[in-house]
């Protein structure tokens, strides 16, 4: 709609001038009324009756010589039920005289040529205006084979008046829809400048019924479906945020389609067809968002209703009415029930803003599913036809009960999702600083350089899965020249790991004893101390660890507590197994003693090059990890990091050269 900026001006102009009611008593064809007065009128005359009206369907009932006498009269401003007249659908026809005196009220607007007829539809159908038997205007639907459309106001010129001035008015009217208030909603005659403004009124007033309230909403949901996308490109982990972004467009695409509707721009069936689509999308959309959001159990239920979601639009396209009413009912009831049971059970869980979503979902979904039950008793004549209206007013804006809970659902989005974001955004904040401070203090720890010397020549490749791991290893040279090799792997990942990995190496640190045996047994027991303290998780109580102490001879005595075997000269050594740190305390580890050869290169390992999977599930395994023992430890590591990483890799390798 073309809306002048002069709109408030033309109504206070108009406000100041004579409006009059036309209500024309029965009469015969052959006879006009008097008229009341002989002052020219320089408004519109509003004709809301009595108008002539009749179902059914022959042309020539638009010929003024036509005796319409026989036709019941109704007025424009009351339903046709509550003038007696029983609901139709197909045809029907208006009829009004105007005698040559009626008109010449008129005559300051330039005589009876310039004279205009303002019509405006009640809701959908196709109306065409005869002026004494001639057609002078028609809605865009009405042809031959007319189809639906929301039939905007239209203007049409009285210019066919009779041998002795007078006028008569046929309006042919279609729907193939039942019919109950009437599809003539408003006449107006009157000079072509005071049509003109009512004109610019009239369609005013049609966006302001089918067009603002839906284009505000969808503007407002296509605004938050852009903010939902910035969130899910800054944290894209939160798949919830992608959804949300889904699920207002598809808000979006309704009111479009519902606007588009609105304004004439679409066909009654072209609307039909897109609309169970939307409804569809929609549906698809908000159930997959609540399914992420609520972290649900319920995938294969919600994945069950999105897909006998598809009926609806399928019925659509099949033309069974009856049952796209009642699957449009049931799926209604079905898919509100799912998303309020969702967000009961989430804010049961203690996700606050699950409940804060809970009531302004609760109520849009239970104001669309009263209307379409509303909508439906009504076609059923169950309730009274009024009950369809659902239409409230902010000065000239009409909007519809499903607009407020949208509006109220869509306020409440936007405060739960920014105080979520900002709630992950600070857990994030706070998490990569525990694990920044985890990783220098594991830095520390963790040798970068290794204390290779004249006997022994050093390599180590350490990396963790997630920034910071439960790996460690230590390489402590001794007074007698000999060195000190500790290889661990504490249970689990992440931070907790990192801290029992840290507890560990400095305990080995301030450890007296360097019997590799012994060294075994004081971390057993500080690993069980480490787990018994308050506030620790308990799942991550255990790590497996290997001792060894290697002289300047080539003698080395070694003890493992539950640990991968090292591998020498690319071969597994064999030692006997033993419980891993921190089951049970008081374990006494068993050592043996081997004795290295010059050029002799052995190789200790974590599990996580023997557990890297590749994308189609297949583990690295031994016999490669044996392949590749007598490699570099960085390339061994690179190696299993490239093949598929799970877990911290961590590779230490000696190369025994006595002096």
């Amino acid at each position: 709609m073309r809306v002048r900026l002069r709109l408030w001006v033309v109504l206070g102009c108009l406000a100041s001038l004579p409006v009059f009611a036309l209500r024309l008593p029965a009469q015969s064809p052959t006879t006009t009324s008097p008229v009341a007065a002989a002052t020219a009128i320089h408004g519109t005359l509003s004709l809301d009756g009595p108008w002539r009206f009749h179902t059914g369907d022959d042309l020539t009932w638009a010929q003024p010589n036509f005796d319409d006498s026989t036709w019941p009269t109704v007025n424009l401003g009351q339903s046709l039920e509550e003038q007696g007249i029983e609901n139709y659908s197909g045809y029907a026809w208006y009829r009004m005289r105007f005698a040559s005196a009626q008109l010449s009220q008129f005559g300051s607007s330039g005589g009876n040529s310039s004279l205009q007829l303002l019509v405006a539809s009640h809701s959908v159908g196709q109306l065409a205006v005869y002026s004494n038997g001639f057609e002078v205007g028609a809605t865009r639907g009405m042809t031959d084979s007319p189809s639906l459309y929301q039939s905007p106001p239209f203007i049409v010129s009285i210019t066919q008046p009779a041998s002795d001035g007078s006028v008569v008015i046929a309006i042919r009217t279609w729907n193939s829809l039942p019919v109950s208030y009437g599809l003539l909603e408003r006449v107006h005659l009157g000079g072509s400048a005071e049509i003109a403004d009512k004109f610019e009124l009239a369609r005013s007033r049609q966006w302001n019924r089918n067009a603002l309230a839906g284009i505000l909403a969808g503007f407002l949901f296509l605004c938050v479906a852009a903010l939902a996308a910035t969130l899910y490109l800054s944290q894209r982990h939160h798949s919830e945020y992608l959804w949300l972004a889904l699920l207002c467009i598809s808000v979006f695409l309704r009111a479009a389609v519902d606007t588009a509707f609105g304004l004439a721009l679409l066909p009654l069936s072209v609307f039909h067809f897109l609309n169970p689509w939307a409804t569809w999308f929609f549906i698809f959309t908000t159930l997959e968002f609540v399914l992420r959001f609520t972290v649900s159990r319920w995938r294969r239920v919600v994945r069950g209703m999105q897909i006998a979601a598809l009926l609806l639009p399928i019925t659509s396209m099949l033309h069974l009415d009856a049952a796209f009413k009642y699957l449009a009912l049931a799926s209604q009831f079905l898919f509100c029930s799912m998303i309020v049971v969702m967000l009961f059970r989430a804010w049961r869980r203690g996700r606050p803003e699950a409940g804060v979503m809970l009531l302004p979902f609760f109520l849009a979904a239970t104001a669309d599913s009263i209307d379409i039950f509303l909508d439906f008793a009504a076609s059923r004549n169950w309730v009274p036809s009024s009950f369809t209206s659902h239409r409230y007013h902010i000065g000239p804006v009409e909007y519809s009960t499903s607009t407020i809970t949208y509006l109220v659902f869509l306020g409440s989005l936007i405060a739960v999702i920014l105080y979520r974001f900002i709630r992950v955004s600070q857990e994030e904040q706070r998490s990569a600083a525990e694990i920044e401070a985890a990783r220098s203090v594991q830095a520390m720890l963790i040798p970068t350089r290794l204390p290779s010397n004249r006997n022994f020549m050093f390599e180590s490749a350490y990396l963790p899965a997630n920034g910071v791991g439960g790996d460690f290893f230590q390489v402590l040279p001794l007074k007698d020249d000999s060195m000190l090799i500790v290889v661990g792997d504490v249970s689990g990942k992440g931070l907790q790991a990192a801290m029992n990995a840290s507890t560990l190496v400095g305990a080995l640190r301030n450890e007296i004893s360097h019997d590799p045996a012994t060294v075994l047994s004081h971390l057993n027991q500080v690993m069980i101390g480490a787990m018994s303290a308050p506030g620790v998780n308990a799942v991550a109580g255990f790590a497996t660890c290997l001792c060894a102490r290697i002289y300047p001879s080539g003698q080395m005595t070694i003890a493992n507590a539950g640990h991968l075997s090292p591998y020498r000269d690319g071969r597994e050594m064999e030692l006997a197994a033993c419980l891993p740190l921190g089951v049970i305390p008081n374990v006494e580890y068993e050592q043996m003693t081997i004795q290295l050869q010059h050029g002799d290169r052995l190789t200790f390992l974590s599990d996580g090059v023997v557990e890297a999977t590749d994308p189609k599930g297949e583990l690295f395994g031994f016999e490669r990890t044996q392949q590749v023992s007598h490699e570099p430890a960085r390339y061994i590591a690179q190696i299993a990091q490239r093949f598929g990483q799970t877990d911290d890799i961590t590779v230490v390798s000696l190369y025994f050269v006595p002096a």
